[in-house]
């Protein structure tokens, strides 16, 4: 056997050495693979931590009022009259199934028919229509019969969603009298549910097709089975140390981080691509020492391609949102993984069993059709320069005009089950948008109870003007159904008694200094067109002025919009900002990158033109039509932007050693379009129809993440090669001669 093994090659060694570290590993990266694709955790309050004040502003409100995430649930026949709904509100809070360790997995569930009950009965006594009215709009329909079930999650109930929600409609079907096809569910909580079902079904249905056509099309671009099967395995293993590395992180797969094996796998895919053109072209020359030759040309552009790919990713992690952030961090690490076991693994096979060198036909076919389109360049690259600047400048206007939503439409398409359960219910129920609305008192103010009743009554007022605002929930809703007199002290006495009520109803709540807060909840459609954050604005400045007006502008009555909107159109805001601070961190970095490649200024701005190019045209033309970005959208700037630099990296590698060489601008340019044209659009291809598979996803960040990449990715092969070469050829490109001609 020691005989045998100094006979081998020092990459046969190497390459068995790592073959029984692999398989020393696997058990532990096929159990970390499989517990990553296994867990999920999607929500947009999950998307922020406590670094991002709005949420820590959420949480204070949490702790004020309770109002945690819920659930909405109803069917045909929920109606206040349904007796049967008695029995599953008792079981909701009583059964086994939704305890954990005795302990409730809910904080609340209210009941339409409950509370149209307790209306009736003392101290309020209203009547049958009075309570309807009260009710219609918040949680009885405008049928004035038609009701619901509101159900609030613990923090720990909020982690086993994956179990309750199907329980909770089971429950409803067994006890509510509820038909299960019947059943619409709808709030944060199912948005979360909705969003994890999808992204399972998106790992489970689309992720073995994408890698089958990533296969096929490597077989097609290598004319080689053995080659396809060499860099698609060497993808695999890529892709299975990162989802380990995942689950040993810790990181839950979110419906962004779904995106990340594929990726992970078109990537590796590209680099072996090049790698093995690289093989392929210096074989056709020489097979002495072919792998040693193919590592010295190949190493250095394959490593600045994955570095600023690396780079492109890793400017994610300047995001204020933390699964933008996590994408990015854990997206760059496993390219410089990819890179690595690229590398590692690729020169051990062929120094067994070499690959045959490409039909001399073939080389020659591409080689006539590279010259030609060199030739074309050299002839009109001023033409194609113009060109390029015109649209980069009109379709780049066009960013100025981009709006952002994390709204419910941006997550699912307008006929999923998800969108229809929110349009019956809106259209039997109730709107499901809350904007809650929090009146302050300090000690002192609160004390006196001059004022109090009126100043709220005054905001609700206010509020109910809006003309988006359906239905406005208040502590008035608990007053008796006789006028209260306009004598402050009989309205402070009123507001008194009121206090225990509206404590338990969460909708008054006394701090540690006895400064009040009153909350009462605007209802808006989660539909339509609507522009949350122009209704926000509007209610802070028209609420701030009646106010300002009741009090004096005195500093001891303060008003705030809270709960779960203000947040998301937080969130909102962050996406815009997370675009522009983490594409020019990419641009930045790479721009360092680029430069010092180029070893000049000039020379390393021009080349990181047909990097921007991309970006431009696709997000300039959304701004332009009016498409909002989403948080799947939000990623892919600065991810095309360090794919794009892969292929300019190795054109200019080659086009640099060749003027280096002796040769013309001109021969330089022809020589990279021959050495480098046909592997640039192999992996083009190969990662536009691999990502595009995640085009037909029901998650429709997802969906749009695939086309968006597809998209850029064919921006930058025409960046690459045409608008470079432009550039290069131009009176510009002399910055590249000059550079020859120093050294």
């Amino acid at each position: 056997m020691s005989q045998r093994w100094g006979e081998w090659s020092l990459q046969q060694r190497r390459f068995a050495i790592l073959v029984l570290y692999l398989l020393v590993a696997s058990p532990w990266l096929l159990r970390g693979t499989f517990r990553a694709l296994e867990s999920a955790s999607n929500s947009p309050l999950e998307w922020v931590d406590d670094s991002f004040a709005p949420r820590r502003d959420f949480d204070r409100f949490v702790e004020q009022f309770g109002a945690r995430d819920q659930l909405v649930i109803s069917w045909p026949g929920c109606t206040v009259d349904e007796r049967r709904t008695d029995l599953l509100v008792k079981v909701l809070r009583h059964s086994g199934v939704f305890q954990d360790q005795q302990n409730w997995l809910f904080e609340e569930v209210v009941s339409g028919r409950e509370a149209f009950r307790s209306l009736q009965e003392p101290p309020l006594s209203l009547s049958p229509a009075e309570a309807t009215a009260r009710l219609r709009g918040a949680l009885v329909g405008p049928d004035g019969r038609t009701t619901c079930l509101i159900i609030r999650f613990s923090p720990e109930g909020l982690r086993q969603r994956a179990r309750l929600v199907p329980s909770v409609m089971a429950a409803a079907v067994r006890y509510g009298g509820a038909r299960f096809e019947e059943l619409h569910l709808a709030g944060p909580i199912m948005d979360g549910y909705s969003v994890d079902v999808a992204s399972q079904a998106t790992m489970h249905r689309l992720a073995p097709l994408s890698s089958l056509v990533v296969f096929v099309f490597c077989i097609l671009c290598f004319d080689s089975l053995y080659a396809a099967l060499l860099v698609f395995g060497v993808s695999l293993i890529s892709q299975a140390i990162s989802l380990a590395m995942l689950h040993y992180c810790g990181v839950s797969m979110t419906a962004l981080l779904i995106v990340l094996p594929p990726l992970v796998q078109v990537l590796s895919v590209a680099g072996g691509i090049h790698w093995i053109n690289y093989y392929l072209d210096l074989a056709a020359v020489d097979d002495r020492d072919v792998i040693g030759r193919t590592m010295r040309a190949a190493w250095l552009p394959c490593s600045l391609s994955s570095g600023t790919t690396a780079i492109g990713l890793g400017s994610l992690g300047v995001s204020g949102l933390v699964a933008v952030r996590d994408f990015g961090v854990y997206a760059a690490i496993a390219v410089l993984i990819t890179l690595a076991a690229l590398l590692a693994i690729l020169p051990g096979p062929l120094a067994w069993v070499p690959l045959r060198p490409r039909p001399h036909a073939a080389a020659r076919r591409a080689h006539d059709f590279w010259g030609g389109l060199a030739l074309l360049q050299q002839r009109f690259a001023v033409w194609v320069l113009l060109a390029g600047a015109v649209l980069m400048l009109g379709l780049g206007w066009g960013v100025t005009r981009l709006t952002a939503s994390v709204r419910i439409e941006t997550l699912f398409s307008g006929d999923s089950k998800l969108i229809r359960d929110y349009r019956w219910l809106e259209e039997h129920v109730a709107p499901l948008v809350p904007i809650d609305v929090v009146v302050t008192f300090d000690q002192a103010f609160a004390a006196a109870a001059k004022n109090k009743f009126a100043i709220l009554q005054r905001v609700q007022q206010t509020v109910e003007s809006q003309r988006e605002v359906q239905h406005v929930s208040s502590p008035f809703d608990f007053l008796p159904a006789e006028p209260v007199p306009d004598d402050p002290r009989i309205q402070a006495v009123v507001l008194d008694r009121l206090r225990p009520v509206l404590q338990a109803k969460r909708m008054l709540a006394t701090d540690a200094r006895l400064n009040e807060s009153w909350r009462m909840t605007a209802h808006l459609s989660a539909l339509g067109d609507h522009q949350y954050g122009d209704i926000l604005e509007q209610l802070r400045t028209v609420i701030r002025a009646e106010v300002d007006q009741a009090t004096g502008m005195s500093p001891n009555c303060r008003v705030s919009l809270s709960g779960l909107m203000p947040l998301v159109h937080e969130i909102q805001r962050q996406l815009l900002r997370d675009l522009f601070v983490s594409f020019m961190t990419a641009f930045g970095l790479i721009l360092i990158v680029m430069t010092l490649v180029q070893a000049g200024i000039v020379s390393g701005l021009l080349s990181m033109i047909p990097n921007v190019f991309p970006a431009l045209l696709l997000f300039g033309g959304m701004g332009w039509a009016g498409h909002p970005l989403d948080i799947g959208s939000i990623m892919t700037a600065s991810i095309a932007m360090g794919i794009a630099v892969d292929d300019t990296l190795h054109f200019l590698t080659f086009f640099q050693s060749k003027l280096e060489a002796g040769l013309s601008r001109f021969d330089a340019v022809q020589a990279a379009y021959r050495q480098c044209g046909r592997a640039m659009l192999q992996t083009t291809v190969v990662c536009g129809c691999g990502l595009a598979i995640f085009g037909l996803s029901d998650f429709v960040p997802t969906a749009r993440f695939a086309w968006m990449m597809v998209s850029l990715l064919f921006a930058a092969i025409v960046g690459d090669l045409v608008l470079l070469p432009a550039i290069i050829l131009s009176p510009l490109g002399r910055v590249f001669r000059q550079r020859d001609e120093a050294a």
